[in-house]
């Protein structure tokens, strides 16, 4: 099984916009968020050790909001032409409008459902 990665740093050259919103199990969700303030999620994973594809496509984070799939943006970090993390990115620019909005997200690893998470978030004037 490859380790969750609950955030990697961005990358120098990546610009996520505004502020990380956490939606991992057991994490402190924001309670309330600005409305149409740019945000981000973003989730990974790092290889398991003797794994021949530790982080084949298989390996990944996906996000649905308000019942819709959100287009993802994903970061492999490789050395020595190995893959060394894999993440997984969703940002929001223009942020979401005033009201609750759900988030779920699911985790699999080498294409098997390991975790999930759902949360709601109230999005709030500012």
């Amino acid at each position: 099984m490859a380790a969750f990665v609950v955030g990697l740093p961005p990358q120098e050259n990546v610009a996520y916009p505004g502020r990380r919103v956490s939606i991992f199990p057991g994490s402190a969700t924001p309670a309330v968020v600005a409305a149409r303030a740019p945000f981000w999620i973003g989730y990974g994973f790092v290889p398991d050790a003797g794994r021949p594809e530790p982080l084949g496509p298989g390996t990944r984070f996906e996000l649905d909001v308000d019942e819709k799939t959100v287009e993802m943006a994903t970061d492999v970090r490789s050395e020595n032409g190995r893959p060394v993390s894999k993440m997984f990115v969703a940002t929001f620019e223009s942020g979401l409008d005033v009201g609750w909005h759900r988030f779920v997200g699911r985790w699999y690893d080498a294409g098997t459902l390991t975790l999930t998470s759902d949360r709601s978030i109230e999005f709030v004037e500012r």
